[in-house]
This record gives C-alpha cells, structure tokens and sequence, in this order.
C-alpha cells in the first residue's frame, strides 16, 4: 500500500457502496477514533470521546449521504463510551455501542474477509 492510498477514505473510493461500504465503513471507523485520540491526546479522556463522538457520527452521516448502502447506515448510531475493568480499576477501555442491525452487517463482511483469506 502507497502512502496516498493510505491517506484516502475508504467513502471516497469508487467501490464504496454495497456490501463493501461495510468493510470501506470499518476501516473508516478505526481511523477516524484513532486521528481523534491522537489529535486531542493532551485532552482529558472525556474530551477526546467527545471529540472522537463527533467525528463517527460525521463518518456515518457521510455514508449515509453518499448512499452507500443506505439499508445498512440509514437509521444507524455508534456510541462511544469508557467502560472499565473491574478487575482492573487503573485500566479503561473504549467501548463502541452500535446498533444491532449495523453491528451484524460489518461483522459479517468481516467474517466473509476472513474466509476469503484463508481460502
């Protein structure tokens, strides 16, 4: 992979629509949290789920905008949060809340990538 090809968003591809707007969605997904938290890193945790909060529902208002598989993204929400571990009071994780019908697209997109892998 290029440098260019890693700055691209995967809604900007021309195959973003479709089953592959799912696995376009997740890697978008990821990165957008992550240039958030690396963006506001000096940022209280609580402002940088605020901040990365933001930026994910921009990310599915784009997919939706752009109609890339409105029956997966339309209606759809991701919920960022902490949650921390009992069993670890010092550590905390981010938890991403998302509604079932979207979770269980992208799950089975990345079931299939998975398969075809292996395969």
């Amino acid at each position: 992979m290029t440098t260019s090809e890693t700055k691209t968003w995967g809604f900007l591809h021309p195959e973003c629509h479709g089953r592959n707007a799912l696995m376009f969605f997740s890697w978008d997904l990821a990165r957008t949290i992550e240039e958030q938290f690396t963006l506001h890193a000096s940022a209280p945790i609580d402002i940088r789920v605020y901040e990365a909060q933001k930026a994910v529902n921009r990310l599915l208002n784009q997919y939706v905008q752009i109609q890339a598989n409105p029956k997966a993204f339309e209606g759809q929400s991701i919920t960022l949060h902490i949650e921390h571990d009992e069993s670890e009071p010092d550590k905390s994780v981010l938890a991403l809340h998302t509604t079932a019908h979207l979770e269980q697209l992208i799950l089975e997109v990345q079931e299939e990538q998975a398969n075809q892998r292996i395969n």
